[in-house]
């Protein structure tokens, strides 16, 4: 950039001097100064403009500026300051050329590195705190990915590191000798190793624990054995949406071994450290399994690592959840998780923390569904335990929250609190016009707070008139904007050389209000009172340590600019030579320049439309005022300041006295550094204490424990033990006062709060045993039914027998069969054969078990597993076990696929097909109306699959002899319909087909014809969305996507229909169910229970928005889904108005409630609540009774039951363990029993369905670094079959002699005394009675359960053809009546039909009939279903999304409507939930080019713009810098959404129109050029011209006022 051509040279005006008034200075621009970086010296600047990539350079506070000539324009890119080297600096480009100074910007080298900076959101370059000349540097490799389904290039990019410890120095050497590649720069790792952040552990001067050289690196970890495929894009960064990561593609051998379920991990981040730049390092271990790669089944990795004072933090993400936890470190070495006890509805995923002290870290945690509130927390010394510091803070949404300290005193705080909280809790915040917010402001460290005092008078001297009780009720105080509100940049609250002198924008009232609606007020005592100096809302700013005070209205532009050096008495102006909006404010961060900057843009004038930047110079105003900086004492011009907050004197334990100029002084300070106060300890008082962790103030002021007590480590191991414990209170961290004897926080002696009384005794228990087997890579397991028989094979393709439930295992050796097998890649059990088993081998062979795995025999199969990825590899038949079926493939490329089929268990193959994408026998259990060897495949005509056409047509055909002759005859899918993927489901087949550029769900009854489903009126199902889910009853069960889920975990959610005995009709039975991004839902059948189901729905559904997230709620039918009810909470919970909730499958995939041989016995892992809480906040519960009622049993999430329920296994998951927890007696008594002489993690736990009384734990042990290993696993077999002598006994007829119980569930609601009907019968079940002293063993058969047939009730029955359940669960008919009389007159009457019919399952006897015909009045219920809506006017533009149901269209008020289904349903724009005023009418619609997913909606009148990222479903503010005057007036950048080009009118009323660019999305404008033709301004770089540079803009602009272009 350079200085703008109107101007001329520098343009300076200087007022006549006079006394007290100050030099102004006045400097054009093009385009403004994104970034003004101080040196420490504050009279030397620089100034980055990112729009022309250039740097300028100040070296007298701001009065002249020069380009500098060392750097060409168009580069700089970024600017960064040394924070511990005074006079250096870097500037950075988008390439691999740079420069850095380090004489205060004087001179420039440049330099070279490797690759160019990251544009992941990380600073580019780490500084070391002591060893300033060592730096890190963080650059992007990227490759282009011509792969998967883009059509055109994608950057594939990932992170790496560098590291120099010289300054750069020999990289500025080696660059003038013409090497530019940065090879003095040297690799921290190889170039396989991604990182995602790497910094010093010696980041800050405070941290001095760790070696020198120690660096912490998140590092990412491969995407060895993601299950995803090259068509699903793995997002990298939010920053550079062009950016993407791809799994790789592996190899035949590699597919297969990733076949192995429950071993594909995603990508995650780990955090390494190294104290030897690399040469060797560790994985760092918190404790809890997070750490990295697969480290925790219930964590994501690590996310984050941070430098804060003296302390480490680190935060770990979860895989199934948004939540994080905090982990805190002092030496990096030992880490410790940090304890913070969260209020109702606090999510620990939202947390900020904020400018802390080397004594405690401070955090803000989110609190409100509306993202508008959060409580502050503070820690004790080490970091670890938190307490409450203030409730209800107030937060934006990007995590900024209105907590900030006072700069220049000790311990002062101003806070703003939402006194509106309640309803932010409930979501009811809807724009910041709802907020209501308070300040408030605390003297020792956020300990306690207070209102602040409101001034004494108002601007026309009137008092205030506040009472002490409505300022101490926050009724009558004054408030004051704060981080999230305030147009002052930088420290929003005082400066260091200033000590105890505040501005702040603010009211006086019960509130805060708009800042248009404040006035500007001054301390001069660090908040403790305040005075009224200016009327309005001004910027504000302080020269000179506190002697000038500066102020200017931001709310419309200015031609003078005010000025206090009296300490805010007396207010002057100074003029500016043209009218000028000023944006800000500026001085360096310590407030010792004794220049103020202020910059804005030039409304009118010689200078319209420049951006300006005026120095306001204080230093002549007066002479310098006597000060002595190594001695300071007051005198005749300094005066001594003590913070009084106690009337002590003393805050935080010390009276410090600082030294600063009077307010009625008439000299400068001209200071070059900060001086320091005197302190002086005092002894301590109750100021000096506030409540430890879990203890809160009662209504008397005294701290009482609120939670559980904090047990030191090691204690408290015996019963009757008694341990010191916390009194309640503790010192304020920072507080320096000197104790004394009365001091409450010295520890009380308690007892240890698990000491329980005696229970009495049990029954003696025998001995439990374990046995353990180290494999290498990681295990899949696969259960023989019924039996004690394993196999196991390893991801390091290892092979593995028992026949003792893992007490003993046996390596198989294939090679004893075929020393040319190879290895085995691939396991497969038989579906309809319990000693049956195969294996796949990496040369292709395969191999078979007839006897559960002793012996293998060879089969030749007749061509090689395909490579197209088809599966399943083999399937098997119903009707014959030794009927096979094998999906091979011809060489690639041209490949395809070949079926095969045999008889005879693979003696003999035939082939039925080939180029088919999917073979199936087509007969299950259930399904068996084909002849009995019916295979069904799906499959191209004559083409490659490999490069198969979208629109080929694919063939669903059904192969009736596929072991002779290849006939087959076609299940036809509806006209214009194709079928892409099918299951056998229940008595049903299931398609899904596409139907005209849509998903249709599609059902065959009898392998012949095909009929597409149908769904009430108006739901919509879309393509890729809906999820199949366990039959029950002839019935399907099926989840339909409604909302989809973002790239933010877990946003999605859906419907939950059932159909009725054919198959064909889709009722709804549960709306907002819960959905995974994956496909996966919240909806379980309890095994062991018919007709049961758990379920989480959505209950903030609505109000779902950005940063809005879910609350789940647990819900429960005992009727299969005909109605829902909450899960009643333990009885011991303590809580009016909750529930207990659990987690399902879409958060945790392996969650099961029940077990088959186990009825009514259900465990699950949860929280009792209002909503379902945090993971690692969980318990685990059990209940007895089908769900009725439930019990507490631990917090160890991972859970099974053996034995047919006669033993409960409890171990802890996502943190280390050696110690698992069993109960025998249905859980009335739990022991713990050790397995592992050292602490492993544990990823699983299982047992066989059958009844052996044995464990398998498949744990993973820790190395010596720390971390977790990732090449081996250790299997430990846990031995129960000691616990009992006795087997159990069943006596049917005498149940006193028998050691079951015969159990008949019940309703879990008002119903509770009635039993369960399920299709017309109740069940009674066989188990063993809790208390029986027996094991039941592997040779039990369950008995018959017992019936009892029940009246039949509406749930017998099922909607009519042309009828549908409404909300309340009835039949009601859509459409036209069929069996209407021809001619019936309306009014009339006839007989028709009821809308019911009974189920074909149903054994219901009497009761209810619903099937009697109903009178109908004639055309009542005729005509066609249609909805319409009304528009306020005619149509003016219809926009559609791409590939996509939505569309919006524009009447021709200005009114913008929206559909989201292909105008059946039509609603009003969505205004966005955060905006204060947002527009009504819109002049234009415009699509974004490239992105398909982006609209604009252009506003008739202001500057406000909406815009969608999402096709219409919401919209979000985009505020424009001048009004439209160009058609259209927005362009766009094809590789970057948040890059807008603008065309708006201008002010000067002989130019038409002026262009504008912004690169955050509106955020920030930057003007181009004034007086632009019709043509305005747009991108060079578009899709199809990648020649030009990504930021060349090109303009028609008149070159005269006659309009010439």
């Amino acid at each position: 950039m350079r200085l703008a051509r109107v101007a001329g040279t520098l343009a300076l005006a200087v007022v006549a001097w006079a006394r007290d008034t100050p030099i102004v200075h006045h400097t054009y621009f093009e385009s403004s100064l994104n970034k003004l970086l101080y040196f420490k010296n504050p009279a030397t600047l620089l100034g980055l403009d990112r729009t022309s990539g250039t740097v300028h350079r100040s070296s007298d506070y701001g009065a002249k500026w020069t380009a500098i000539s060392d750097i060409p324009s168009g580069k700089a890119s970024r600017l960064y300051a040394h924070p511990f080297e005074p006079k250096m600096a870097f500037v950075l480009t988008e390439d691999t050329e740079h420069w850095v100074t380090r004489n205060e910007g004087a001179t420039w080298e440049q330099f070279s590195t490797p690759l160019a900076p990251t544009t992941s959101g990380e600073r580019a370059i780490s500084f070391h705190a002591h060893r300033t000349r060592w730096m890190l540097f963080t650059g992007e490799r990227c490759t282009e990915e011509t792969a998967g389904w883009w059509p055109f290039p994608r950057l594939v990019c990932h992170d790496e590191a560098f590291y120099t410890k010289d300054g750069f120095e020999q990289a500025v050497r080696d660059h003038k000798a013409g090497d530019r590649t940065g090879t003095a720069i040297t690799a921290l790792m190889d170039k396989s190793r991604a990182v995602a952040k790497c910094i010093w552990a010696r980041h800050t001067l405070e941290f001095q624990e760790m070696a020198e050289e120690a660096i912490f690196c998140l590092e990412i970890v491969p995407l060895d054995n993601d299950k995803r495929t090259l068509s699903e894009p793995v997002k990298q960064s939010a920053t550079n949406a062009t950016k993407v990561h791809y799994a790789h593609r592996r190899s035949l051998s590699d597919d297969l071994a990733g076949m192995l379920d429950g071993l594909a991990k995603p990508k995650t981040e780990r955090l390494i450290v190294s104290e030897d730049f690399f040469a060797t390092h560790r994985v760092v271990s918190f404790g809890s399994g997070n750490d990295g790669r697969g480290g925790d089944r219930a964590g994501g990795g690590v996310v984050a690592i941070s430098v804060v004072k003296n302390f480490l933090l680190a935060a770990i993400g979860h895989a199934h959840s948004d939540e994080m936890d905090l982990f805190v470190s002092q030496d990096g070495h030992e880490w410790a998780e940090s304890h913070v006890p969260l209020p109702p509805g606090a999510r620990e995923n939202a947390y900020t923390v904020l400018e802390s002290t080397k004594y405690a870290v401070f955090i803000d945690v989110e609190s409100s569904a509306s993202n508008v509130a959060g409580s502050l927390y503070r820690s004790n010394s080490n970091g670890t335990y938190y307490t409450m510091s203030l409730e209800h803070t107030h937060r934006a949404r990007d995590g900024a929250v209105d907590v900030e300290r006072v700069h220049g005193v000790t311990g002062v705080v101003i806070a703003n609190q939402v006194s509106n909280w309640d309803n932010a809790q409930k979501g009811d915040i809807i724009g910041r016009h709802d907020i209501k917010l308070r300040s408030r402001i605390s003297f020792d460290d956020g300990a306690t707070w207070r209102y602040l005092r409101a001034p004494a008078k108002d601007a026309d001297g009137q008092k205030y008139a506040c009472s002490d009780s409505q300022w101490e009720s926050g009724e009558c105080a004054l408030h004051v904007h704060s981080v999230t509100s305030t147009r002052t940049p930088g420290r929003v609250f005082g400066a260091r050389a200033a000590p105890g002198i505040v501005l702040a924008v603010g009211s006086v009232g019960a509130q805060l209000l708009e800042w248009r609606d404040c006035d500007t007020f001054l301390s001069r005592d660090g908040g403790l009172t305040w005075t009224f100096v200016l009327k309005g809302a001004h910027h504000v700013q302080m020269a000179d340590s506190g002697t000038a005070l500066v102020a200017v209205s931001d709310l419309d532009a200015v031609s003078e600019m005010q000025y206090s050096v009296d300490g805010g008495l007396k207010w002057k102006t100074v003029a500016l030579e043209t009218t000028i909006r000023v944006t800000s404010l500026v001085v360096d961060d310590d407030g010792l320049s004794p220049v103020v900057l202020a910059a804005g843009s030039v409304r009118s004038g010689t200078h319209a439309h420049a951006q300006a930047v005026i120095s306001l110079d204080f230093d002549a105003v007066y002479k310098q005022c006597v000060v002595d900086a190594n001695d300071p004492k007051p005198n005749s011009e300094m005066e001594k300041f003590v913070l009084d907050a106690h009337d002590t004197g003393c805050v935080m334990g010390h009276r410090a006295e600082y030294l600063r100029r009077k307010p009625d002084a008439k000299c400068v300070l001209r200071l070059n550094r900060v001086l320091e106060p005197q302190l002086t300890d005092c002894a301590c008082t109750d100021h000096d204490f506030e409540c430890d962790y879990n203890y809160d103030r009662d209504s008397s002021g005294k701290c009482q424990l609120e939670g559980s007590m904090v047990v030191p480590k090691g204690q408290c191991r015996n019963k009757g033990d008694r341990f010191m414990a916390s009194s309640g209170y503790r010192r304020i961290p920072g507080n320096t006062c000197t104790p004394t004897s009365r001091d409450p926080d010295a520890p009380i002696e308690r007892p240890c709060p698990q000491a329980q009384p005696d229970t009495p005794s049990s029954p003696k228990l025998g001995p439990v045993t374990h046995h353990t087997l180290r494999v290498k890579g990681e295990p899949r397991l696969m259960v023989f039914p019924n039996s004690t028989d394993y196999l196991l094979m390893t991801s390091e393709q290892q092979l593995f027998r028992t026949d003792s439930e893992g007490t003993k295992w046996i390596e198989i050796d294939l090679a004893t069969v075929d020393s040319k097998i190879g290895r085995p890649v691939y396991l497969a059990e038989h579906k309809y054969d319990t000693h049956r088993a195969f294996v796949y081998t990496d040369r292709d062979v395969l191999l078979f078990t007839k006897d559960r795995g002793a012996t293998w025999t060879r089969i030749n199969v007749p061509a090689k597993a395909n490579a197209l990825h088809i599966r399943p590899l083999l399937d098997f038949s119903a009707e014959d076990p030794d009927w096979l079926l094998f999906v091979g493939g011809t060489e690639c490329p041209n490949c395809h696929t070949e079926i095969y089929a045999s008889r005879d268990n693979g003696s003999h193959w035939n082939r039925v097909t080939t180029r088919a994408t999917k073979c199936l026998f087509a007969r299950t259990l259930e399904f068996h109306t084909l002849p009995p060897a019916s295979v069904v495949c799906t499959g191209y005509d004559g083409k490659s699959e490999q490069d198969q056409p979208h629109d080929s047509p694919i063939e669903v055909r059904v192969f009736t002899e596929p072991f002779g002759k290849s006939t087959h005859h076609t299940i036809k899918a509806p006209d214009g319909c194709e079928v892409g993927e099918f299951h056998v489901y229940g008595q049903f087949m299931v398609f899904a087909a596409v139907c005209k550029d849509e998903l249709r769900m599609c059902v065959s009854d009898d392998g012949r014809t095909m009929y597409e489903a149908r769904f009430p009126p108006g739901v919509h199902v879309r393509a890729d969305a809906f999820t199949l889910l366990p039959a029950h009853a002839g019935t399907v069960l099926l989840d339909v996507e409604s909302v989809r889920s973002s790239e933010q975990w877990g946003s999605g959610y859906g419907e939950l229909f059932s159909s009725n005995s054919n198959g064909t009709h889709f009722h709804r039975v549960l709306q907002h169910t819960n959905r995974a991004p994956s496909g996966s839902v919240d909806v379980e059948r309890v095994a062991g229970l018919r007709g049961m189901l758990l379920a989480n729905r959505v209950s903030n559904a609505d109000a779902l928005g950005p940063g809005v997230h879910k609350r789940l709620h647990t819900v429960a039918s005992w009727d299969d889904g005909l109605s829902w009810h909450a899960l009643p909470p333990p009885s011991d919970a303590k809580c009016d108005d909750c529930s207990l909730h659990l987690f399902g499958p879409a958060m945790l995939g392996n969650a099961h409630f029940g077990a088959p041989l186990a009825p009514g016995t259900m465990i699950g892992v949860g929280s009792v609540g209002t909503h379902l809480g945090r993971y690692m906040q969980s318990r685990t519960y059990m209940s007895r009774d089908g769900g009725v009622t439930w019990t507490d049993i631990g917090d160890e999430a991972q859970h099974v039951l053996v034995d047919h329920g006669a033993l409960i296994v409890l171990v802890a998951d996502a943190k280390p363990t050696d110690t698992l927890r069993y109960s025998a007696d249905g859980g009335v008594s739990w022991t713990n029993y050790r397995f592992s002489d050292t602490q492993v993690l544990v990823d699983s736990i299982e047992a066989g369905d059958g009844g052996g009384q044995r464990v398998l734990l498949s744990t993973r042990p820790f190395v010596e670094s720390g971390g977790i290993s990732l090449d081996e696993s250790l299997l430990v077999t846990v031995d129960f079959s000691q616990l009992h002598a006795q087997k159990c006994v069943l006596d049917e007829r005498d149940h006193t002699r028998s050691d079951f119980e015969l159990w008949t569930p019940r309703w879990g609601s008002s119903r509770r005394d009635a039993s369960i009907c399920i299709l017309g019968a109740s069940t009674s079940y066989w188990r063993r009675s809790p208390l029986a002293p027996c094991f039941v063993g592997d040779s039990f058969a369950p008995p018959s359960t017992r019936t009892h047939l029940c009246e039949c009730s509406i749930s017998d029955y099922e909607c009519d053809e042309g009828f549908w359940r409404n909300d309340y669960g009835e039949c009601v008919l859509d459409g036209a009546d069929p069996e209407q009389p021809h001619g019936c007159r309306d009014g009339t009457e006839y007989e028709g039909r009821s809308g019911y019919r009974r189920m074909a399952q149903t054994q219901c006897t009497n009761g209810l009939d619903l099937m009697r015909p109903v009178q109908r009045l004639c055309g009542r219920a005729g005509g066609v279903h249609a909805n319409a809506y009304v528009l306020d006017a005619p149509i003016a533009d219809i926009q559609y999304f791409a590939n996509s149901p939505h569309m919006v269209v524009r009447t021709d008020t200005g009114k913008v409507h929206v559909s989201l289904d292909e105008g059946s349903k039509w609603t009003v724009l969505p205004a966005p939930d955060y905006a204060e005023h947002t527009p009504t009418e819109f002049l234009s619609i415009i699509r974004h080019p490239y992105f398909e997913d982006y609209a604009y909606f252009v506003p008739r009148d202001g500057k406000t713009a909406l815009y969608t990222d999402d096709e219409a479903r919401t919209t979000r503010v985009l505020h424009l810098p001048s009004v439209p005057a160009l058609h259209p007036p927005l362009r766009f950048h094809p590789e970057y959404p948040d890059w807008l080009l603008f065309m708006g009118k201008c002010t000067d009323p002989q130019c038409s129109a002026q262009g504008f660019v912004s690169r955050d999305h509106g955020l920030h404008w930057d003007t181009i050029h004034g007086a632009l033709g019709p043509a305005g301004c747009a991108f060079l770089r578009t899709d199809r011209a990648h020649k030009p540079h990504r930021q060349s803009i090109a303009c028609a602009r008149h070159i005269d006022t006659g309009g010439d272009v």
